[in-house]
């Protein structure tokens, strides 16, 4: 396979980086596999990226907390316009599950997308701060994550949402763990269930280590990268036969019963070729799945070439998913 970067997308990470001040051919920072820390402190690209956008006004947030079994309180932000507030109807919402890499990440240097995504589709999101490995290990983020959407479900009426139309979106890891958290509800019997699964360049599978010579140039998560963050997460059980569907949804053996699902990915990320398959193979399950993949970016493109028009189309996809719920 030809990977070529497209044009359009590429002037405006130039553009991105011009604004930050940044010279146009600086390489994408590249940290020894294992090192966490360096890979924490690069996260802060992000954040710089996010603070180029225009504040978003009306939307009111608000902090929760749901307690876990170890007596840890899982910090989530609810963001909602302040007119829907204020609804006798019970309305739809959003469970969101922030990226990261299973390593870093919040649901603070993502609120700006939130918000956005708030604004330009009037459906609340909740917004979970599950806890990254290695401070953690698996089962503790993907059930940090279902923890919250018990406590969401539940509580859905007293916040004025109906629990018949929450869906799970993940950025990342965070698709990883919206996956997982289907999984999850589906297996425990969560009912009303799930109503969609919206992931974005999901993380989902821990045996994709293997560097692809002809993509590597192009890409901005690196294998060495999903290598850290999986056995951060997994420790000795990465890439093993022991490794959970839960902690990697590409290692489900049976995807029935799955809420309807989006998936979108460009075919610059490491991801896409696991992304692609988990989706053939829902689709084989009888799952309903709206499937995009991008042609010419790499992970993470919607926060590099935020004005390109293949990052406008994939937000005005995503957020029709969403409303659709």
């Amino acid at each position: 396979m030809k990977y070529e970067i497209d044009a359009e997308f590429q002037a405006c990470v130039r553009q991105t980086f011009q604004e930050l001040g940044i010279p146009e051919d600086r390489p994408t920072p590249r940290f020894p596999k294992g090192d966490i820390t360096s890979r924490r402190e690069g996260a802060s690209f992000a954040k710089v990226v996010l603070a180029l956008e225009p504040e978003v006004p009306h939307v009111v947030k608000t902090r929760y907390t749901v307690l876990r079994e170890d007596g840890y309180e899982v910090p989530i932000f609810a963001y909602r316009k302040q007119a829907d507030q204020e609804s006798s109807t019970l309305q739809p919402a959003v469970l969101y599950f922030h990226g990261g890499g299973m390593i870093f990440g919040s649901a603070e240097l993502f609120e700006h997308t939130t918000k956005s995504d708030v604004a330009d589709t009037g459906v609340a999101h909740f917004s979970v701060d599950y806890r990254v490995a290695p401070e953690v290990h698996h089962p503790t983020p993907v059930e940090d994550c279902y923890a919250a959407l018990v406590w969401l479900h539940s509580q859905a009426k007293d916040l004025g949402i109906d629990n018949a139309r929450i869906s799970v979106v993940g950025l990342s890891a965070g698709g990883g763990l919206a996956a997982g958290v289907s999984l999850m509800a589906r297996d425990r019997g969560l009912n009303p269930p799930i109503v969609k699964q919206i992931l974005q360049c999901p993380m989902l599978d821990d045996r994709n280590t293997e560097a692809d010579a002809k993509l590597a140039p192009f890409i901005t998560w690196s294998w060495d990268d999903n290598w850290t963050g999986w056995n951060a997460l997994l420790g000795e059980r990465a890439g093993s036969s022991s490794t959970s569907a839960y902690a990697a949804p590409a290692r489900a053996e049976n995807l029935g019963g799955l809420p309807s699902t989006y998936i979108d990915v460009g075919t610059l990320d490491i991801f896409a070729k696991e992304d692609e398959r988990y989706a053939e193979r829902l689709r084989e399950a009888g799952v309903q799945v709206e499937w995009h993949l991008y042609q010419g970016v790499p992970h993470g493109f919607e926060f590099r070439g935020r004005q390109s028009e293949i990052t406008q189309r994939a937000q005005s996809n995503r957020r029709a998913a969403i409303q659709s719920s």
